[in-house]
């Protein structure tokens, strides 16, 4: 069953943060309700669950990584997993070093002898731990899935497909196979990519719904928001329960700026569920859009303002959060120019632009222009 992360108060006031199986993300929240827990803060939407539950080698929370460090190492930067790597092992070589000692101070308590077997023993213990916690910042897994998300968000679609066969067996084959469809279809190479994710259509073995998202973010790399929007309606109708499924198929009906009023019910239903905290901070996002498409530019700057100023946090070690950053600045720009604040437009449509260019996001890049003109 899949797991979900939380942080919350329970009856006696202790704030924790643990992980809870439960069949999806609104029934973890009721479990933990039906427990008395209060202040919730749930970490995991059912995307995210459903994607560590198919997992080569799930991490383990039972051991030196706890779920309180498992979450702080989502919003990190390089040096952030360094310090705390760091810790983690000075708290390790500490107990090597007591015990060392004790053994040394019984086998030999000659003075002279004592303190250079103290040195020997001391120096690697120092030098050690801050070597080896560089190695495991550069090069995890971790650390290599992240430059292959942000080669991604950038559109380095032949960079993405030589980096992944690093990771292969790190990560669940329809994962891999997901992020490797999305590079050839960057490409357009839209009939590989179909045929890379041909074998995880069954349903029996893996949720159609998350089959199909990513299904709908292949297209999405290949600009076909048309086709994404078919691959995100058929996923919402097959768990409509699911807010990242209707956070989803919000977020392309708003992109291709049809049928607002159904975009309008999406996020109306939305903002009646407790969302995840990472849904919970690009919800502004979709938001923001639906008030642009609505022409209420003031209310889009408000919203979409909002959601740059959730996703600052985040952006050092996220490379998604990134990419909303710079999507949250370009519609901004949209709605400054409609209100005629242009000089303000241009600024933020500029530190846009590179990724919208990388992207070929001319939908986007047209929009503006227009917006310009007016």
């Amino acid at each position: 069953m899949p797991e979900y992360f939380y942080t919350a108060t329970d009856q006696s006031g202790k704030r924790e943060t643990e992980c809870i199986q439960a069949a999806s993300a609104q029934e973890a929240l009721h479990q933990l309700k039906t427990d008395e827990y209060h202040d919730i803060v749930l970490h995991t939407d059912d995307i995210a669950a459903a994607t560590l539950e198919l997992m080569p080698r799930k991490v383990s929370t039972k051991g030196p990584i706890s779920p309180a460090d498992f979450i702080a190492l989502r919003n990190m930067s390089s040096g952030g997993v360094f310090l705390l790597t760091l810790k983690k092992l000075y708290q390790r070589f500490f107990w090597i070093f007591l015990f060392g000692s004790f053994f040394i101070f019984l086998v030999d308590r000659e003075s002279d002898r004592l303190v250079s077997s103290l040195v020997v023993l001391t120096v690697p213990l120092i030098l050690f731990p801050p070597l080896i916690a560089l190695l495991t910042t550069l090069f995890t897994p971790a650390s290599k899935y992240n430059r292959i998300l942000e080669d991604l968000c950038w559109g380095r679609w032949n960079e993405a497909l030589k980096r992944l066969p690093q990771i292969r067996k790190k990560l669940p084959p329809m994962e891999f196979a997901s992020r490797q469809a999305a590079a050839l279809a960057g490409l357009g190479k839209l009939d590989e990519a179909l045929e890379v994710m041909e074998p995880f259509s069954d349903a029996s073995k893996i949720p159609h719904w998350l089959y199909l998202t990513r299904l709908a973010e292949m297209y999405e790399s290949a600009n076909q928001l048309e086709r994404s929007l078919e691959c995100r309606v058929q996923a919402y109708e097959g768990d409509p329960g699911n807010s990242a499924l209707q956070l989803g198929y919000a977020n392309t009906l708003l992109k291709l700026d049809q049928d607002t009023e159904r975009a309008q019910e999406l996020i109306e239903e939305i903002e009646q569920q407790q969302l995840s905290d990472i849904l919970e901070t690009v919800f502004p996002l979709a938001k923001g859009l639906l008030e642009l498409n609505r022409r209420n530019y003031q209310r889009a700057v408000q919203q979409l303002t909002e959601a740059e100023n959730r996703l600052k946090p985040l952006v050092k070690n996220q490379p998604f959060s990134r990419l909303y950053t710079d999507v949250a600045r370009a519609y901004t720009a949209i709605a400054l120019a409609e209100l005629g604040e242009t000089e303000k437009a241009e600024a933020l449509y500029q530190l846009a632009l590179p990724r919208l260019k990388a992207l070929n996001s001319k939908r986007t890049m047209k929009r503006y222009e227009v917006a310009v003109k007016r």
